[in-house]
């Protein structure tokens, strides 16, 4: 029995960015009825996720954004030949449940929106947070930078060290909230309003690798090709994410490229 195989007992170990919790985790539950590998997921902010892959971890598989498999990849803590990406995540506006849904199909609807709304919850850039860096950045490209600072409820890490923001739309201490589409279709109480206007999107991709340091890469490996297999595509897309093959580019004019079961509903 090769070691690899030996190793097999033990299971799969993942380390992943909180984004993509509920994707991994899906995607877990059918490889291990499949395949009779067990996996054990530990998550992190995307920013932890990377801190702790350099500093060395135990983990078979990181699963993080695309810029910092990257980065682990020229510090050789992931193999090059295993990179693959899992899911694109765009971002979207987060209201309670029951509230009427915004305008979204501009720049200028999103900024009335921005303006009208009573409070805006968002990541704290300082976390790592690919949607809070963007959205700190888009409000300096808008010219509103000020304006929403009045206004304006920052969420730092909470459970798991994830950052969860629409949590504070849920419980009333923000009228909108701004993360990723897929952070927010799990929180009980609000709904996805839509993605940001076409013109202003952004699309993180989430990124898997193999670690130098794995000690069954042959089964991390068939796990990274079973997770970013066109068979389980729509486990991805009922996750509120695309896979690369899926993905396609807004057509200018609508509102979203979003299934209408996850838009409002």
């Amino acid at each position: 029995m090769s070691d690899d195989r030996a190793d097999d007992a033990d299971g799969i170990r993942v380390l992943s960015a909180g984004a993509v919790e509920s994707i991994v985790a899906a995607l877990a539950s059918r490889f291990e009825a499949e395949n009779g590998v067990r996996l054990h997921i530990s998550i992190a902010r995307s920013r932890v996720v990377k801190q702790r892959a350099s500093a060395g971890t135990d983990a078979d598989i990181v699963i993080t954004t695309q810029a910092a498999i990257d980065e682990l990849r020229a510090e050789r803590v992931v193999l090059g030949d295993s990179v693959a990406t899992l899911a694109q995540s765009s971002i979207g506006i987060a209201i309670r449940s029951g509230s009427a849904a915004p305008d979204l199909r501009s720049t200028a609807d999103f900024t009335r929106l921005l303006r009208n709304v009573r409070s805006i919850a968002y990541a704290d850039p300082d976390t790592g947070s690919p949607s809070g860096r963007y959205f700190t950045e888009l409000l300096a490209r808008l010219g509103l930078t000020d304006m929403i600072a009045a206004k304006a409820i920052v969420i730092g890490p909470g459970k798991n060290d994830t950052v969860v923001v629409a949590e504070a739309v849920a419980d009333g201490r923000a009228e909108i909230g701004i993360q990723q589409i897929a952070e927010i279709l799990h929180v009980p109480g609000v709904v996805v309003a839509g993605p940001l206007p076409p013109e202003l999107q952004t699309v993180t991709a989430f990124t898997a690798a193999v670690t130098s340091t794995a000690r069954c890469p042959e089964q991390a490996r068939r796990f990274i090709r079973f997770a970013t297999s066109d068979a389980v595509a729509p486990i991805v897309t009922a996750n509120g994410m695309e896979t690369p093959s899926h993905q396609k580019p807004t057509p200018k004019g609508e509102t979203s490229q979003w299934p209408t079961d996850i838009i409002r509903s």
